[in-house]
């Protein structure tokens, strides 16, 4: 039974953490800024993805030391299709591993990895950011 001084004023709610999270072991990608002072954002300015594949290989990362959890949203910028979406990534964990809603065909597309951020205490949502990006698929 937790503390009660440890347990949230929702009760004893669990973030609900991506099972595909794992330890980041790499440098850091470079900060591309874009969100509330004191929260790391990694910057994507291309994504590599094989044609015709819905599970791909990507890299979400939620820097080491950030205050918050991240939830990773892959969208189209012209259509606004969501083709992926994760649960809660916790700081210095990465997301490589995931399905997409759908395959792409070869080509570039332009899209926005939106990035939600939650606390790390009770889940409310903090500031994210949009961070543009072009899928290349081949």
């Amino acid at each position: 039974k937790p503390d009660t001084a440890q347990a949230n004023v929702q009760g004893d709610i669990q973030p609900d953490i991506d099972p595909n999270a794992k330890d980041y072991e790499n440098s850091d990608p470079k900060d591309e800024g874009g969100a509330a002072e004191g929260i790391a954002i990694p910057g994507y300015p291309s994504i590599r993805l094989p044609a015709n594949a819905r599970d791909v290989q990507v890299a979400f990362l939620n820097p080491a030391g950030n205050p918050c959890y991240f939830t990773f949203e892959l969208a189209l910028k012209e259509s606004g299709e969501s083709l992926y979406t994760s649960k809660l990534v916790p700081p210095g964990k990465v997301v490589t591993d995931i399905t997409l809603s759908r395959a792409l065909k070869p080509g570039e597309y332009n899209a926005t990895i939106k990035i939600s951020t939650s606390s790390l205490e009770d889940q409310s949502p903090m500031n994210g950011a949009n961070v543009e990006t072009v899928l290349i698929v081949k």
